[in-house]
Formats: structure tokens, C-alpha cells, sequence
């Protein structure tokens, strides 16, 4: 490819000639030269994400990359002699630069106190990104293979259209295999906008992924000079951002429903767990609870594990809650949840006498529970730890805490409660399974420990993701988190109130109407099947055409 971008020079216009000679240079680099520059590429591209939005680092990464895998698909001399193994070598090491910057903020969680493991930290990021990076690296794989077999797919607007193919395939596939992390998608890359992020009500985060590569690397394509082509691929890769922003510029204010108490208690996570500091962290919950609240009030939200005990084993404390929970109303409260009976512990966890979920209670004003869910998709490591039978000297340690998962997503109804979709912490990050799509709830609720995290970049991406929910359904989300960022969303993801990150505070807010169902709440992943079928379809052209 890159002989064949230098032997072309003479037949591109004076103006192109630079762009073209900076392809071919890049597309020919070798040794420790290509390896650094792409691990920058992929590092510097980890900054157009949130908290940071350098979004040209975006585009230089992308076009960068792009122009590095060029030289893979060339049969010429001068090209590498392991054509895919440079092209996989080439993604893993963008993916790995790009997946360290956003990973950065999972080290705070071994920072705690005691940090009994702070050192494995460092490492721990490190796997993780390799093993993220991975899937970058086959994108880019599957692209040298295409584009050999089909030399056409190699050039100008083609080559383009096919890796962000590729590389929202291999986006999906990151955020389904092994349980799943589909952590900073590339879709992501918007928030800075919110209008930017309403194609994902039609085609989901990884069909926005899919069509944000295609537009944002686009530029490599002007290297061959074919400009009327890349402006028409230009265009119609923006006319889903066109035609999705009407429906948040055209909408109109609507009534909210009921008003909500979200209580943000900003307790250390260092502290959060210590048994003598639970009267004084209850003390301040039930304060917050209370303090200049409005009549007009009709359910109280604390965050994820607010109470760090068994709460449906704990009846003097449910006494205590009952206190604050407005008449007709409900506190929403997250609590590990114990077995009730022998019988019940046997069933879910054989030989563990003391079985816990991650849940949410709904507490009534006479402190009965009156309805509660259980955490379904848990946090590999963090919450479970996967094969642990086969790995007893880690369950002894880093598993000693494990909670067993939910049996089922569901809707909880209650009188008085709009139906709600509950969605504890992690979970938000996970499109289209949020909300039970046979009985569709009116809102979601999100409830969250970000503490873990300090004021890193983790609980801003967090957020992103819990509002990208929003959008994909069409519904409101509420954001209750013990040390921010807790928020309610409306259901084109516009934030109508906030408490930033490390406050102490309450929002007192109604909760805003839901949409009908979006065509990705109705179809999820086959719309972005859809969205990959219509790439497809030019791709399929050009190959038959040349």
C-alpha cells in the first residue's frame, strides 16, 4: 500500500501531495518508530473521551491508525513480511494506549484503606487493557485479511467504511464475550454534546461507535485524493446525527411525575464499611433524609450499599428508616441482602452458609420491605470471582466478599411508585439490558458506589453510560450515587439536575415523563445489525465494481 500511495504522487494534485506523502510515510514506518507512534495514537485517543473531550485527538487517532494498517495490505516488497501479524500488532498497541488512559481510574479502588493491595493496581490496569486491546487488534486483523482477498476494499472511502465496520463488530463483541466490558465505546466520544448522542435512540451506542469511526477516520481517504467520494460519504454518514437531533430540539416541556429525594451522603469509602462509624453514617442518611424537605416529596433515594449490613435482617434499623419515608411514599435504599432461610441459602448457594446479594429494598413507612431487587450482572473480581473453585487462595482473599446474582431482571411496581427499572452501579454500562422488555417501566433508577473511584475519570465515563441508557430507551434515569456524580436525566439524556462529584447534598426533583419505546428499545442489537447491513451494502458495491 504504501508503494502504491508513493507511485500515485504524480497523479494527485499539488495540494494532496503533502497529505499523500505523510500516508506513505506512516504506512512504511518500521521498528520502534511504528510501535511508539501508535501507542501515542491510541493513548492520545483515551483523551477525547470524558472527562477530558480533546475530541481532535480522536480523529488524529483514528486517521492515524487507519493510515498504519495501509501498509499491511500491500503484497508489495517493501511490505512488512507478517503483513497480519504487523496489522493485529498494530491495534493491540493503539488499543492498549487507549485502554490504559481510560482504565486509569480502577487503581483509586486499590488506594482505599487499608490498600492492602495497592500494588497490584498498576498490573491489574495493565492486564486489563491487553485483554481489551485484544479486540481492537482483531478488527484490525479481519481488515488486512478482507482487503488482501479483496484488493478494492483497500482503497479511498472503502477502506475507510470497512474498519468502522470491523471495528464496532469487535466493539460489540468486547462488550458481550466473557460476561462483557463495554467500557468507553467509541460512541462515547459525543458526550461533550448531548444533541450528538441521539442517533443512539435508533441504532444503540455500538451502531453511534460504528458510524463515529467511519466519519471521524474518513479523513485517510483524502490521501488518494478522491474527494468528491469522501464528501458524499461525508454527508451521508452525518444524516443520522441530522435526523435524530429534532427530537430533543423539537421537544416540548411536558408534567413530571412525583418528586423525588436524591440523598448523596459523600461517606469516604475508606470509612464506609467500618462498624463503628455505622450510627454516625446512619445518623447523616437520616438527616439528609429530612432536612428542609418539601411537602410535596413522595420517595427518598439513597445510593448503592447505603446500608453496608443485611437491612431485611435488621428490624431496629428498618424502625429507624420507616421514620423518613413520606407518607404514601417509599424509601428506595441500597443494602446487601441476606438469606432468609436455611432453605433459601441451600438452593442458591450450596455449601456457603451465608449467601448475599447486591439489592435495592423499597421501605415503607411502617419499615416493612415491600418489594426488592437483586443485582443480576455482577462485577467480575469486584463482586464474584469467576471459577473460584478452581482458585481457592484468591477466594480466600479478594473472593472473601462475593455476592450471588440476581435470577432476573424485572420491573418493580408498588402503589403510588411509577414502575421502575432498577439498575445498580455497573450494570449501567451494559445496552440494551437495563430494563425488562416485556414489562417496560416508566423510569430507571440507578443506584451507585462510585467512591471506590475518588474524583478519577471512572465516575464521569460512568455517568456517560448511564445516560447513553437513557437515550437508548427513551426513558428518564435517576442517578443516586454515595459520592457523585448523582443526577436526573431526562429521556434524551439532558441533565436537569445535579450534584457534582465528592459534595454532600440532596436533589429534590421531579421525576421527568418517559417517551414511547425508541426502535432501539423495541429491536436493541438488530438495529445495529441494521446499521452494519447499510455499511455493508456500499462496501459490496465498490468490491463489484473494481
Amino acid at each position: 500500500m504504501a508503494m502504491r500511495l508513493l507511485r500515485s504522487q504524480d497523479a494527485v494534485a499539488p495540494r494532496d501531495s503533502r497529505l499523500l506523502r505523510l500516508a506513505s510515510t506512516v504506512a512504511a514506518l518500521r521498528g520502534w518508530r511504528r510501535w511508539l507512534l501508535v501507542a501515542l495514537l491510541g493513548t492520545g485517543a483515551g483523551f477525547a473521551m470524558p472527562p477530558w473531550h480533546v475530541f481532535p485527538l480522536m480523529v488524529v487517532g483514528l486517521v492515524g491508525l487507519v493510515w498504519l494498517i495501509d501498509g499491511t495490505a500491500s503484497a508489495a516488497e517493501s511490505g512488512p513480511r507478517r503483513p497480519h501479524r504487523q496489522s493485529f500488532l498494530d491495534g493491540l498497541l493503539w488499543g492498549l494506549g487507549y485502554f490504559t488512559v481510560g482504565s486509569l481510574w480502577i487503581i483509586e479502588a486499590f488506594s482505599v484503606p487499608p490498600a492492602d493491595f495497592v500494588a497490584l493496581g498498576p498490573p491489574i490496569v495493565g492486564g486489563l487493557a491487553v485483554v481489551l486491546a485484544i479486540f481492537v487488534g482483531l478488527a484490525c486483523l479481519a481488515w488486512t485479511g478482507i482487503v488482501r482477498r479483496v484488493p478494492a476494499l483497500g482503497r479511498g472511502w472503502a477502506r475507510v467504511l470497512l474498519f468502522a465496520a470491523l471495528a464496532a463488530v469487535f466493539e460489540w463483541l468486547r462488550g458481550h464475550v466473557f460476561t462483557g466490558y463495554p467500557w468507553n465505546p467509541f460512541g462515547h466520544v459525543w458526550a461533550f454534546a448531548v444533541v450528538l448522542l441521539q442517533p443512539a435512540s435508533w441504532i444503540g451506542v455500538y451502531g453511534l461507535s460504528a458510524i463515529t469511526v467511519a466519519l471521524l477516520a474518513l479523513p485517510a481517504a483524502l490521501s488518494d485524493g478522491r474527494h468528491r467520494a469522501t464528501a458524499i460519504l461525508a454527508v451521508l454518514l452525518l444524516l443520522p446525527f441530522a435526523a435524530a437531533a429534532p427530537r430533543l430540539l423539537l421537544a416540548t416541556p411536558e408534567p413530571g411525575g412525583p418528586m423525588l429525594r436524591l440523598v448523596q451522603p459523600n461517606i469516604p469509602q475508606g470509612e464506609k464499611w467500618l462498624a463503628a462509624r455505622r450510627g454516625e453514617h446512619m445518623a447523616r442518611l437520616l438527616q439528609l433524609s429530612l432536612a428542609q424537605r418539601p411537602e410535596a416529596v413522595r420517595h427518598v433515594i439513597w445510593p448503592e450499599t447505603a446500608v453496608p449490613f443485611l437491612l431485611n435482617e435488621s428490624p431496629d434499623y428498618l424502625r429507624a428508616i420507616a421514620a423518613v419515608v413520606p407518607d404514601g411514599g417509599y424509601l428506595l435504599v441500597g443494602a446487601p441482602r441476606g438469606a432468609m432461610t436455611p432453605a433459601e441459602a441451600a438452593i442458591v448457594s450450596p455449601g456457603n452458609q451465608e449467601p448475599a446479594w447486591n439489592s435495592l429494598h423499597a421501605v415503607d413507612a411502617t419499615g416493612a420491605i415491600r418489594a426488592t431487587y437483586d443485582k443480576v450482572h455482577l462485577v467480575p473480581l469486584g463482586e464474584y470471582l469467576p471459577l473460584r473453585r478452581y482458585f481457592p487462595i484468591l477466594a480466600d482473599t479478594i473472593g472473601r466478599g462475593s455476592f450471588e446474582a440476581g435470577t432476573q431482571r424485572r420491573t418493580i411496581r408498588l402503589p403510588g411508585l411509577p414502575p421502575v427499572g432498577v439498575i445498580i452501579c455497573y450494570e449501567a454500562i451494559f445496552p440494551a439490558a437495563v430494563v425488562d422488555p416485556v414489562d417496560r417501566p416508566a423510569w430507571i433508577l440507578n443506584v451507585t458506589n462510585d467512591s471506590w473511584f475518588g474524583a478519577s475519570s471512572g465516575p464521569y465515563q460512568h455517568f456517560v453510560s448511564a445516560r447513553l441508557r437513557a437515550i437508548e430507551e427513551g426513558l428518564p434515569l435517576v442517578r443516586v450515587a454515595n459520592t457523585g456524580i448523582s443526577a436526573v436525566v431526562d429521556r434524551f439524556g439532558r441533565v436537569e439536575a445535579q450534584l457534582g462529584m465528592e459534595k454532600t447534598g440532596v436533589i429534590d426533583h421531579n421525576l421527568p415523563p418517559a417517551g414511547p419505546a425508541t426502535p432501539f428499545a423495541r429491536f436493541g442489537d438488530w438495529a445495529f445489525a441494521a446499521t452494519l447491513l447499510l455499511m455493508a451494502l456500499p462496501l459490496a458495491w465498490s468490491a463489484s465494481r473494481n
